[in-house]
């Protein structure tokens, strides 16, 4: 390509790229989505040059995708793959709290967040790829969702907390509800007079999230809030 040599000496990775772009295409293999980012990262490092080495940055990243309409086809096509497992997890743990709210997805912001993450990721792609982009996709969403699913559950009565809790729910319970001459209250109830509790749940939940999600340790987690919050040594 006269002109552009750096996209004369790339335009071999950039030729492979579009044909896995179209095997995927056809196929949705996920075989051909990895050779699509191989041969992007290729393509990207020649283009590169002598800063082949260094971590791209957002401004270089969507540089990149504006100058290779191929790897913006294929950091969409990621993305919208990313998007999917992001509300498939949503819906898994809405109902598994068992909430009838429709489940969240990603707003604009994230979205164009992760465009720029998948961009990243493949500049270079040997010392950033999957390990590198996963955990900061998982980041993305993990304090608006938080917010979210700690506003249901502030809402709701205890029937959530018990799910959410499991076998710790009557120590919690017990613990931390608040209580009055006759009866003991409910856990949301302590919630809508304490702020800094919701904020501790909120934060270990974004946490939970960010970290992969895994519902074993999700009741351990809201458990420490209380402790954290509520336990006589921490009381202001």
């Amino acid at each position: 390509m006269e002109g552009h040599p750096e996209r004369a000496d790339a335009s071999g990775s950039l030729a492979a790229l579009r044909a896995a772009l179209i095997r995927y295409e056809l196929s949705a293999s996920s075989a051909a989505l990895d050779e699509a980012f191989v041969a992007a990262a290729a393509g990207i490092a020649v283009m590169r040059g002598e800063g082949r080495s260094e971590p791209a940055d957002a401004e270089e990243a969507r540089r990149l995708m504006s100058q290779l309409p191929d790897f913006e086809q294929l950091v969409a096509v990621a993305v919208r793959a990313a998007e999917r497992s992001a509300h498939a997890a949503a819906g898994e743990l809405w109902r598994w709290f068992g909430l009838s709210s429709v489940p969240p997805s990603w707003d604009e912001t994230e979205r164009s967040g992760a465009r720029v993450l998948v961009a990243c990721a493949c500049a270079p792609l040997d010392a950033r790829g999957a390990s590198w982009l996963r955990p900061r996709l998982l980041r993305l969403a993990a304090q608006r969702w938080a917010a979210i699913l700690i506003a249901e559950l502030c809402a709701g009565d205890d029937g959530l907390w018990r799910r959410a809790l499991g076998e710790r729910y009557d120590s919690v319970h017990k613990r931390y509800a608040p209580r009055s001459r006759w009866r003991t209250h409910q856990l949301s109830e302590l919630l809508g007079a304490n702020a800094r509790t919701v904020d501790a749940l909120r934060d270990r939940l974004a946490r939970w999230l960010s970290e992969g999600g895994d519902f074993e340790s999700l009741s351990g987690e809201l458990e420490a809030a209380f402790v954290a919050t509520r336990s006589p040594a921490h009381l202001a």
